[in-house]
């Protein structure tokens, strides 16, 4: 008998002999040697869960890293540096600045005559060619205390001496104001005949 040979068993019905037996009869039924019924292999079911499994491990993978990328990075707080104690350097260090000491304050009154000169406005002319003369005299009869209320050019430079001129309301201070230029200049002419309407009580008009 060949691997692919065939018969028929027929419940209650002997084969004996008969050549031609009838395949078709219901209640009979027919095997092939070599082909038993086929069985579902449990390896493939559990290669089938093992694969959906994988799949739905990566899926929620890719969900939890897609969330953390879109949270934004925590911004950086900047630092601030504490400048509250600054340690001294020797360049910064400064040497006191020395006071200067103040010019001793003139007396202005005379004590020979008892006359103040502060009470005396003088104005100072230049009657000369050298530049800058009558601000040297207005600098020296302030020293002394006079009131010195202005400056300016007399009207020529033929002056030779210092000429000195006062109001007659002031005459009392022609010969206290002649001695104290006598004493840097010399004098050519005084008088008290300075108009009352003059802008100073005395003038003083300085020459060569």
């Amino acid at each position: 008998m060949t691997k692919n040979s065939f018969f028929v068993y027929t419940p209650g019905v002997q084969n004996e002999g008969n050549e031609n037996p009838n395949p078709t009869t219901p209640s009979s039924q027919t095997y092939e040697y070599g082909q038993p019924p086929k069985k579902r292999s449990p390896k493939k079911l559990l290669l089938l869960i093992g694969a959906v499994l994988v799949v739905l491990v990566v899926l929620n993978t890719l969900r939890i890293l897609g969330s953390k990328e879109e949270t934004p990075a925590p911004t950086p707080t900047p630092s601030i540096e504490d400048f509250s104690v600054v340690e001294p350097t020797e360049e910064a260090t400064l040497e006191p600045t020395a006071t200067p000491t103040p010019t001793p304050k003139v007396n202005p009154k005379d004590l020979a005559t008892g006359l103040d000169r502060s009470e005396l406005s003088v104005r100072i002319e230049n009657g000369s060619v050298v530049t800058g003369a009558a601000a040297e005299a207005s600098t020296y009869l302030k020293s002394l205390g006079y009131n010195v209320v202005s400056i300016g050019n007399a009207d020529n430079t033929d002056y030779t001496d210092v000429t000195i001129r006062v109001k007659s309301s002031q005459k009392d201070f022609l010969p206290l104001l002649n001695k104290d230029l006598s004493s840097k200049y010399s004098i050519g002419t005084t008088s008290s005949d300075l108009s009352a309407t003059a802008s100073a009580d005395a003038l003083v008009i300085i020459g060569k």
